[in-house]
């Protein structure tokens, strides 16, 4: 007789396969790979055959003595015991973890964010379904903890700490379906268990930094529109999608307004700032090179937009540049925003102005009842922040 005991000192445990006896026919098998599979010997057509019932812990010791009235009878009426466990399995699957993830994007998508759709389905194809092609119900807390040591090798203890957050959704999604158990292993997993939460950045450029960048993408090789696309970003302090995305419909020359709209902001709600003397030089060289239809910054063509990958790889190569020169600290596109912020603080542009300038949503009562969009104090506060760039140019030339 096999115990739980016996079998859960096995499971897991990678080693040269091994057999042990149950009773009633029944056997499990302990696999290469450490899984254990329970095993039923059996004549099938005068001939001896093996009925492979499942995998434990998904079916437990007394689930498999249970099957067997089952296998006996289908052997008596003649049938075979293998086909109607696939028929059985065909009517009642339960999906794997990979499979819920899937699931779960496939509902959430059509409230997602075309990025957002394209990062999850990466997580999903790079991290989830390589390694999780298993029955939730099946993972215990230490294979939970064996598959983020697998993502922390593999990748890093920030994807570790991303994942467990997702795949945290992706269960509570299941189990409030009814699709698995909710009282899984995983649920009771903390980020410093597995990993190391997502980072909060920090960087953010002084002016004479800023000129730096600005000079050095002056003096680059590069395509007009990924030049053009850098400045922007940190001219305007812009999340890089909405810069990326603009099109020439969102701008008004003759109101001197840039509408980001609902589509294409993280807000879900449309964003308006001032079109600057700075910012219309800049789109009016655009305009002279690729023409004034589709987008403002052409990727590949006018119809498709410059990608992120583009403008990430581009801006990591002018850092490089510049570390190699004045050794300045490593920046990403997104740290404009912290910049223009902190920048304009410290040059005392009030705070609601700033807010407004990054797209970010009011809160508390301003979110109610103040729906103003300060554009002449944007104006303002971006004439003095590229006045302040300009000197600092100025200072490095001299």
């Amino acid at each position: 007789m096999i115990s739980d005991t016996k079998l859960r000192s096995l499971l897991n445990k990678p080693n040269e396969p091994l057999i042990l006896s149950h009773r009633d026919g029944l056997r499990v098998k302990r696999n290469k790979n450490g899984s254990i599979s329970w095993q039923y010997r059996c004549r099938i057509g005068g001939k001896q055959a093996l009925v492979t019932l499942g995998k434990y812990s998904g079916l437990t010791i007394k689930q498999a003595q249970e099957l067997v009235p089952k296998l006996q009878t289908w052997l008596i009426e003649g049938k075979d015991p293998r086909i109607e466990l696939k028929r059985g399995e065909a009517n009642d699957h339960v999906p794997s973890i990979s499979e819920l993830a899937q699931q779960w994007l496939e509902k959430k998508s059509p409230t997602l964010k075309i990025k957002t759709q394209t990062l999850y389905a990466n997580n999903i194809s790079k991290w989830i379904a390589p390694y999780l092609n298993v029955q939730a119900d099946t993972m215990t807390a230490l294979t939970w903890v064996q598959y983020f040591d697998k993502i922390n090798e593999l990748g890093s203890v920030k994807s570790a700490g991303v994942l467990l957050v997702r795949l945290k959704t992706i269960l509570r999604w299941a189990a409030m379906r009814g699709q698995i158990e909710p009282g899984n292993a995983l649920f009771n997993l903390q980020v410093k268990d597995i990993g190391e939460p997502a980072s909060v950045g920090q960087r953010f450029l002084q002016f004479n930094e800023v000129a730096m960048l600005w000079r050095q993408i002056d003096l680059s090789r590069a395509a007009p529109a990924t030049k053009a696309c850098l400045q922007l970003i940190f001219l305007t302090g812009a999340r890089q999608s909405e810069v990326r995305l603009m099109k020439w419909e969102h701008l008004d020359f003759n109101n001197r307004i840039w509408t980001v709209p609902p589509e294409n902001s993280k807000t879900n709600e449309a964003i308006r700032r001032p079109i600057t003397p700075k910012m219309e030089e800049i789109l009016n060289s655009l305009a002279a090179l690729y023409g004034s239809r589709d987008h403002v910054i052409p990727g590949s063509s006018p119809r498709k937009p410059l990608t992120t990958h583009a403008v990430n790889r581009y801006c990591a190569r002018v850092w490089e540049q510049l570390n190699y020169k004045y050794k300045i600290v490593k920046f990403l596109p997104h740290d404009a925003r912290r910049s223009l912020s902190t920048l304009l603080i410290e040059l005392e542009i009030p705070p609601h102005v700033t807010e407004k300038m990054l797209g970010h949503k009011m809160r508390g009562v301003m979110a109610i009842y103040n729906k103003h969009d300060y554009m002449k104090e944007q104006a303002h506060a971006y004439e003095i922040y590229w006045q302040k760039i300009n000197e600092a140019i100025a200072n490095l030339k001299s």
